[in-house]
């Protein structure tokens, strides 16, 4: 299943390779403890109901006890260490994993990211749950074979053809049902997305009366993958039928080979009892794993998931640290489309800026300003042309490093589960700790400090489900401030001021300029007119490309309606 080129998930795996072979020993031992009850009954036929006695009797159930304990320390200790291989192996790939799905190289859709997030659990589960134990007993079923051919020949061919019978038939119901099961899974994923964006955004569709609608679409969605799974447990009837059949017979048909054995005096009654328990034995591991296909299935196209993101994060090699830059940005000839599209945001992109300049980015909706943010900042890789920061490539930097450099403000906020202290620090600290100088700065430098003495906790309130209620204004200054933390020397604010008054303009405008005093260069992309007097340059956009670019007087004398135009009537302006 495992077909990817490079198989970084088998070399990750391969240092548990030891705790795994020493598994399968003690499955073996496992094994070998389960065949005493059945020879304690042996015994007690053969000799202690002839010689009635009760000192043999003692001696035998002490041996029997001890070696039950013996195999309840067994059982124990195959349980733990598989829960500790899963926790480790989940340890050394979890950060690995997260990290690389949220790298820019890495192009797949965010639906499929937080899947991949669901196949770290699922790995972990299954490698920890009771489908591995049988899997590591379905190694010794042999032997419980041999011990029941060592019984009567008899015996252990009925016991040979039975195994066969439940193999093949589950063999035949996983043929059945596959195709169909793979459609249901695919209708149930489109069902959960469906209604994760119900939920995600019902602030907005509730009060349009949308909710209706959109309770059908994700029906019709449900109803998909719910007859495929209709279908698929229709054609599974006469397989799921007949294993049942051969499950729930098996124990009459080797009790029958067994009397009619002891009735001609080729084994004694406690053999009769012995193959009781051991044919149970024996059918358990091959049942539970053949019945388990599903969870096996899935667990290997999790692994097939987790290795493909891995396999990108190795050929993403470690890149050498370069120094903190001064700011200056050049795009030369950008070509970009957004991930996992082949659509045309922006197209021979070229300009360049200096460091410690304020650039304002003007144009009409959809003339690619939000595409530009997003490329200067990394999160989107351009299909052709260059980006450069202080003369190096931005695809040359590593993004972590990079990160500490660069600050940014989306249309769209989002403040992670934490306290706004945390969220102000990047989350820089594991424990929740964090530079409290740091973060007073950063607050002092983005003016939110009225926004902070308004909140309940100050700076402790938590931020997330059951936390405090932002407004859209605050969210907005609070992103902020963490774009500024740590004295950015490259900042793009999306729309920053789109929920801000008058006197939020004037703190950002007083944040913009401190910031260019200290060096850092500042991408203002805006549709208010009054923030482009704090801007030294000024780059009108149009159809995702450059329709003007130089300072910002120049520009305004080059299309004089952007100095009489009011504010609300940027658009058309820059469309003109």
């Amino acid at each position: 299943m495992l077909n990817t080129k490079q198989n970084v998930l088998k070399d990750i795996v391969r240092p548990f390779w030891p705790g795994a072979l020493m598994l399968i020993v003690f499955s073996f031992f496992s094994t070998l403890l389960n065949i005493v009850p059945p020879i304690f009954m042996m015994q007690l036929s053969e000799r202690v109901m002839l010689s009635r006695s009760e000192t043999t009797l003692l001696f035998l159930t002490v041996i029997a006890l001890f070696l039950m304990g013996a195999l309840a320390v067994l059982e124990t200790i195959r349980t733990k260490t598989l829960a500790r291989i899963a926790v480790a192996l989940d340890e050394r790939i979890g950060e690995q994993v997260v990290d690389q799905i949220n790298r820019r190289q890495l192009k797949i859709p965010d639906s499929s990211k937080s899947q991949i997030l669901y196949d770290l659990n699922s790995v972990r589960d299954f490698i920890a749950g009771p489908v591995v134990l049988h899997m590591l007993d379905l190694f010794w079923v042999p032997l419980l074979l041999a011990v029941m051919f060592l019984l009567h020949p008899l015996i252990g061919l009925a016991m040979l053809v039975i195994l066969v019978v439940v193999v093949g038939l589950s063999i035949g119901n996983q043929w059945a049902v596959g195709s169909d099961i793979k459609r249901a899974q695919a209708a149930s994923g489109e069902a959960i997305d469906f209604g994760r964006a119900i939920l995600q955004s019902s602030d907005t569709t509730r009060p349009m009366g949308m909710i209706p609608p959109l309770r059908r679409r994700w029906r019709a969605f449900q109803s998909d993958a719910i007859g495929w799974h209709f279908l698929a447990s229709q054609r599974s009837e006469w397989w799921v039928g007949a294993l049942r059949f051969v499950r729930n017979s098996q124990l009459i048909l080797l009790l029958v080979i067994g009397v009619l054995l002891y009735l001609n005096q080729q084994i004694n009654a406690g053999a009769v009892f012995g193959i009781i328990y051991i044919s149970m034995r024996t059918i358990t591991p091959v049942t539970a794993v053949t019945s388990s296909w599903r969870a096996i299935w899935s667990f290997l196209m999790a692994a097939e998931r987790i290795n493909a993101v891995l396999t990108s994060a190795q050929e993403n090699r470690e890149r050498v640290s370069l120094p903190r830059p001064l700011g200056a940005v050049t795009v030369s000839r950008v070509v970009l489309t957004p991930p996992n599209s082949e659509t045309v945001v922006l197209g021979d992109v070229s300009f360049a800026l200096r460091s410690g300049r304020i650039l304002g980015v003007v144009g009409p909706s959809g003339a690619g300003k939000s595409s530009l943010a997003r490329l200067l900042v990394g999160a989107w890789h351009p299909r052709r042309g260059n980006v450069l920061i202080d003369e190096h490539d931005l695809a040359h930097w590593d993004e972590g490093r990079l990160g500490e450099y660069v600050g940014y403000v989306p249309q769209e906020i989002d403040l992670l589960p934490g306290t706004v202290a945390e969220n102000i620090a990047r989350f820089q600290s594991d424990d929740g700790s964090f530079d409290g100088h740091s973060v007073l700065e950063a607050a002092e430098l983005a003016g939110i400090q009225d926004v902070i003495r308004d909140l309940p906790d100050g700076y402790n309130t938590r931020v997330g489900p059951g936390g405090h209620v932002f407004s859209g204004g605050q969210r907005q200054r609070i992103a902020l401030a963490r774009a500024v933390y740590g004295n950015p020397a490259l900042l793009v604010l999306d729309e920053p001021n789109s929920n801000l008054d008058a006197l939020g303009e004037q703190t950002l405008g007083r944040t913009m300029t401190l910031l260019k005093k200290r060096g850092a260069t500042v991408v203002l992309i805006t549709h208010r007119m009054s923030m482009l007097s704090f801007c030294d340059d000024l780059l009108v956009m149009n159809a995702g490309a450059v329709h003007t670019f130089g300072p910002r007087d120049v520009v305004m004398n080059r299309l004089p309606a952007y100095r009489l135009a009011p504010a609300p009537q940027l658009d058309v302006v820059a469309a003109q």
